[in-house]
Parts: structure tokens; sequence; C-alpha cells
């Protein structure tokens, strides 16, 4: 995973940057993303980012062109660093079970290690409006155009080696997205350090596996073996 200050391409408009420019950029992105998630977008101006960074603010324009070039490219770098640090997991060894289980703590990870990204990503899906909006519902249906398929392929796997019970894979999707969903959301609202949701993975993860794989919850079994006692 690339950490919030590395930076991915060492070019801007065809001419390779100095390391002195490459880590004025580095402490504006940085900057950036700590105000955004502080004061929100509309309560950051590329004044108080310039001051954060201590250059002048005619200085981010040989960097972005705008507020909103910047809030899309660090939107692109969250979801790019995400993807890189939770897909390893989904594509390793082990049951499918294990490989969704460490995909999720890999996001669960992410969450807790990348908090920026994680606010980018939050802020720009719930904050943004306008023809800012539409660019960023873009960029998220692209993410989203990738990642959906190739979990709705992996649940549909799983019920071919027989470790899920039958169901629309589709269906199944949105069970697993809701889950997931709600965990990192829940997770990023918990004060830091808390690890309200994290500390409850492993009863969390034990019944939302025992749903997909069609396994009775223990107080079903139990009545049961009552029943047949009677």
């Amino acid at each position: 995973m690339q950490p919030a200050t590395d930076i991915r391409s060492e070019t801007s408009g065809g001419q390779t940057r100095s390391p002195e420019a490459r880590s004025t950029q580095d402490r504006l992105r940085l900057v950036a993303m700590e105000l955004f998630a502080e004061r929100g977008y509309g309560g950051t101006s590329m004044s108080d980012i310039a001051a954060g960074v201590g250059v002048r603010k005619a200085s981010l324009y040989n960097y972005y062109t705008s507020k909103d070039e910047l809030l899309l490219d660090l939107l692109q770098r969250a979801l790019d660093a995400w993807t890189e640090s939770s897909r390893p997991p989904l594509e390793g060894r082990g049951s499918r079970e294990q490989r969704l289980r460490a995909h999720l703590e890999a996001a669960v990870d992410f969450v807790a290690d990348c908090p920026h990204e994680a606010a980018i990503v939050r802020l720009a899906a719930t904050q943004i409006g306008g023809e800012l909006g539409e660019r960023v519902a873009t960029m998220l249906s692209e993410h989203e155009r990738d990642y959906l398929p190739r979990m709705e392929r992996f649940f549909a796997e799983a019920m071919e080696e027989g470790e899920i019970e039958p169901a629309d894979p589709s269906d199944v999707n949105v069970y697993w997205q809701v889950f997931v969903d709600g965990f990192l959301i829940n997770e990023m609202l918990c004060p830091t350090g808390s690890n309200r949701y994290r500390g409850r993975l492993e009863q969390l993860w034990s019944r939302f596996w025992r749903g997909l794989g069609g396994t009775a919850a223990p107080s079903t079994v139990h009545e049961a073996a009552r029943e047949e006692g009677e």
C-alpha cells in the first residue's frame, strides 16, 4: 500500500519534477486531505491549503488548476490505494471464507491505517454536488464497475465449489456490500483508536459467514435437538 505522501508519478505535463517540487506536492496532498476531513470540502479554501503547506496560494496552481482537480486526484489515489491493499488477499491462497475474511480485514486495516484517504472517499461520496458531484459519481461508478463484477464472480465460484449455499450471486453480492459498507462506515465514525467494531470482527464475521453458508444459528440447532429428544 502506498502511504499518503508517496508519489505515484514523478512527471507532470511531460516534465520530470525535482525532488523539492515532489516534496511540496506531497505536502499539498496531505494538508488538503487533512483539511477536507476536518472542515469539509466547502469549508476549505486553496488559501487554507497554501497556508498549511507554507507556500503562496499561487504556487498551488503549479500542481492543480483548481480545488476541484485536487479533490479528484486525491479521490482517485484513495480508490487506487484501497484496491491495491484489499485485492491481493481476495486473490490469494486458502478457502473462499479465508480469502473473503482476509479481504475484509485488509479493508478494515486500510480505514485504520489511512484515515485521510478513507475520509476523502466518504466525503466525496456524500458531500459533493453539482458538476463536481457528477464527476465524482463517474469515478466511483468506474471503481464499482471493476469491483462488483469481480465479487459476483467470486461468490458464483464459491457456490460451484460448495462453500456457500446456492443462490443468486448478485443477491449474495448485495448482502456482502451491505455488510462490509456498514462495517467500514461504523469503523470510520468511531473515535480514533476505539476499535469498537474492529474488536468484534470475530463474532460479526462468524454470523455473516453462517448466513452465507446456510448453517443454522446456534439457537436453531439447540431447538431442533430438543424437538428430536421429545
